[in-house]
């Protein structure tokens, strides 16, 4: 009896014991995930961690790896300019031929007297930031950014005659123009060490060139010679080093070739075939009506890209006369530039178009107007620590195809036809036939002491000169200027890195369009030279400055 009830017990109690069990095993289960779990969140954590210090060394490696530098400019001008007195060209009116004029149109002029512009106070800010990045042992990226706007001034310059006051891309922060950050130069460039020599690809650095750096009291800047390239250039260069000739350490041959206007995309588009307003007929306007003058509108079509292809050579020495140590830097350079425009594409304002209403005018190249060879050569020597000097000159022969402008046409509308009859003209002048223009460029620098230099600069320009540089950071470029133009400054350090700059110069033109490619051809009969000359009143479609005085004073702070 004791037996079966103690049997019926342990039946009954069974069932219980095995659930107790159960729910002990599944605690301890439930606890070990836990455990488990709570690993698994300490790994992540931990790995978060480490990720997190990763970014931070990666970000820092590679903030390191730039290297930065630059320069800020305030400079303050104040210039005077005056204008000789000349013939404003109005135009064409109908004329019965005659012995003195066999043509059926004669020009209408309106006699403009001798003018004085001031523009005492003007100030401007410059902000250069430089940039280097080493990907590796043979390549690094170069790059600068540039800030340069007048104060007060609008984002596109006022037209006065002169290209500098277009914006366009070979200008770009090299002429005063918004408060945004522009690219000068960004390029990869890479040494091949097995055949000595070094590619570059980007944006070039073709500003500031020698001798630039003897008036800024720094290092070399550019490739181009200043007095031939002063502009922003896309391309690709490549230098040879020539040390294991036999030649000084250091001499280079380089080749290079760039593209200064694109036909094909961005100048307004796929300008193969286009239009735009180039100028007015004046066919029917008798002086009285001038409703009779329409404008016209010129077809735009079949450009080709305007390209630069060029070569140098740079050769630097080192010797000594008596006890003093000498240096010096010999340079050579050639640049074809090929079927050039007569106007790259920008903006500008007041484009002088008559019978228009001064406004914001998009312009672009109407024409390719043949090539231009260009030779320049430069020495510069510095004699100790003291003292420097440097000569340089340029040379230019123009290859016209017959091609002329068609801004600031006229033209004539006899049945059936559509002669243009004058314009801005064709390359350097003349449309047809090959000229030639040459310019030298002088200058020497005093330095008595590790904080103060005086200079002297000098530069002269033929009536046809012309260089591819549209400013040099003054008040107006005058690299390009067909004339004389004298500078003078003093430059002070007067603290680590910051210095003050005081100058003059004195520009004297002798004839009109200085710094354009282009020109008006003369009227039958006519020397070009004689015609364009600013004391001859000549006839012209805008003023020309025949002399501009320029005093700056400029803060300059290196970084």
């Amino acid at each position: 009896m004791n037996s079966r009830i103690a049997l019926t017990l342990v039946a009954m109690l069974a069932p219980a014991a095995l659930s107790a069990q159960s729910n002990q095993d599944l605690q301890k289960q439930i606890e070990q995930l836990k455990v488990e779990l709570k690993a698994v969140e300490e790994k992540a954590a931990a790995a978060q961690e480490v990720d997190t210090r990763l970014v931070k060394v990666e970000t820092k490696v590679a903030g390191d790896n730039i290297q930065w530098g630059g320069e800020l400019r305030t400079r303050f001008d104040s210039t005077q300019e005056h204008f000789k007195p000349y013939n404003q060209f109005m135009g064409f009116m109908q004329n019965t031929p005659s012995a003195s004029n066999p043509y059926p149109f004669a020009p209408i002029t309106q006699p403009v007297g001798a003018q004085d512009w001031s523009n005492s106070v003007q100030w401007s800010t410059r902000l250069r930031l430089n940039m280097g990045i080493t990907i590796n042992e043979n390549a690094k990226i170069m790059g600068r950014l540039v800030m340069y706007k007048v104060h007060g001034g609008a984002d596109v310059p006022t037209f006065n005659g002169s290209p500098n006051t277009i914006s366009t891309s070979f200008s770009a922060g090299q002429t005063p123009a918004t408060d945004a950050l522009l690219v000068e130069r960004a390029s990869l460039v890479y040494h091949f060490n097995s055949v000595a020599s070094i590619l570059s690809i980007g944006r070039q650095n073709t500003s500031d060139g020698p001798p630039f750096e003897v008036r800024e009291g720094g290092e070399r800047q550019a490739t181009p010679q200043a007095l031939a390239v002063n502009a922003t250039i896309d391309g690709i260069g490549w230098k040879f080093q020539l040390d294991k000739l036999g030649l000084p350490e250091g001499t280079l041959l380089g080749f290079c070739y760039g593209v200064g206007y694109e036909s094909g995309f961005g100048g307004g588009g796929s300008v193969k075939s286009n239009q735009t307003i180039v100028g007015m007929n004046f066919t029917n306007f008798d002086g009285t009506n001038p409703s009779a003058i329409t404008p016209v509108v010129g077809n735009i079509g079949h450009l080709k890209d305007t390209t630069v292809l060029g070569a140098m050579f740079d050769m630097p020495l080192l010797f000594q006369i008596g006890e003093s140590v000498q240096s010096a830097n010999f340079y050579l350079g050639y640049n074809r530039m090929g079927n050039m425009t007569d106007i790259p594409f920008g903006n500008t304002i007041n484009f002088p178009i008559p019978g228009q209403t001064p406004s914001t005018q998009y312009v672009t190249a109407t024409a390719n107007l043949g090539d231009i060879d260009q030779y320049t050569a430069t020495w510069k020597h510095k004699i100790g620590d003291t003292f420097t000097y440097f000569v340089s000159g340029g040379y230019l022969k123009s290859h016209p195809n017959g091609q002329v402008s068609q801004y600031g046409a006229y033209w004539s509308f006899a049945p059936g036809t559509l002669t243009q009859l004058s314009g801005f003209g064709g390359l350097m002048g003349d449309p047809t036939k090959s000229e030639t223009a040459t310019a030298y460029y002088a200058g020497m620098r005093y330095d008595p002491t590790s904080t103060f230099g005086v200079g002297v600069e000098f530069n002269h320009g033929s009536p046809r000169w012309w260089t591819y540089t549209p400013a040099t950071g003054e008040y107006t470029d005058k690299l390009g200027a067909r004339g004389d133009v004298w500078e003078g400054y003093i430059h002070w350090k007067f603290a680590h890195n910051a210095a003050l700059r005081i100058g003059y110069i004195d520009y004297k033109y002798t004839t009109a369009m200085s710094g354009w490619q282009i020109g008006p051809s003369a009227q039958p009969g006519q020397n070009w030279e004689s015609a364009m000359n600013l004391g001859n009143n000549p006839v012209l479609q805008y003023a020309y400055p025949a002399t501009v005085k320029n005093f700056y004073t400029s803060l300059e702070v290196r970084f």
